[in-house]
């Protein structure tokens, strides 16, 4: 099914996230090295087997709420974000990126289900400091 998601915010915060995700998708023939510096500042650090353990026993003992709130504090790690956004997961792909005007980017996605896991995409949005709206199938 295809779901489209809207990238709504100042045109250059808009710009950015539509570079930043583009590139993304490149990582994988070309490296990290084309990912814009900005982004990969707002990565986390990796963690060994061991602080990841320490987590996960944690956020296990945790309410919804308190798993929700450890994932966003937690951030993300560079591999595990290109891991989603790549398409790796099976769960959804980035089938095409539209302006619609300068302050509104479409992102279709090609999903294998209804609701659509988009925390990676929501995550990037808010490090551009745009907001993603709309979500639902086409």
């Amino acid at each position: 099914m295809i779901v489209e998601i809207h990238a709504k915010g100042r045109a250059a915060d808009v710009t950015a996230f539509g570079e930043a995700l583009t590139l993304a998708l490149r990582v994988e023939a070309e490296g990290v090295e084309v990912l814009p510096e900005w982004l990969r500042q707002e990565f986390t650090p990796p963690s060994t087997l061991e602080e990841k353990s320490r987590w996960l026993d944690q956020w296990r003992k945790e309410s919804a709420e308190g798993q929700a709130r450890m994932e966003r504090e937690r951030g993300w790690d560079m591999p595990n974000w290109l891991y989603w956004i790549s398409g790796e997961s099976g769960l959804w792909t980035v089938e095409n990126l539209v302006r619609r005007d300068e302050e509104t980017l479409a992102i279709s996605l090609n999903a294998a289900d209804w609701p659509v896991p988009v925390a990676a995409l929501e995550w990037l949005a808010e490090r551009a400091g745009v907001a993603l709206g709309e979500v639902g199938p086409r």
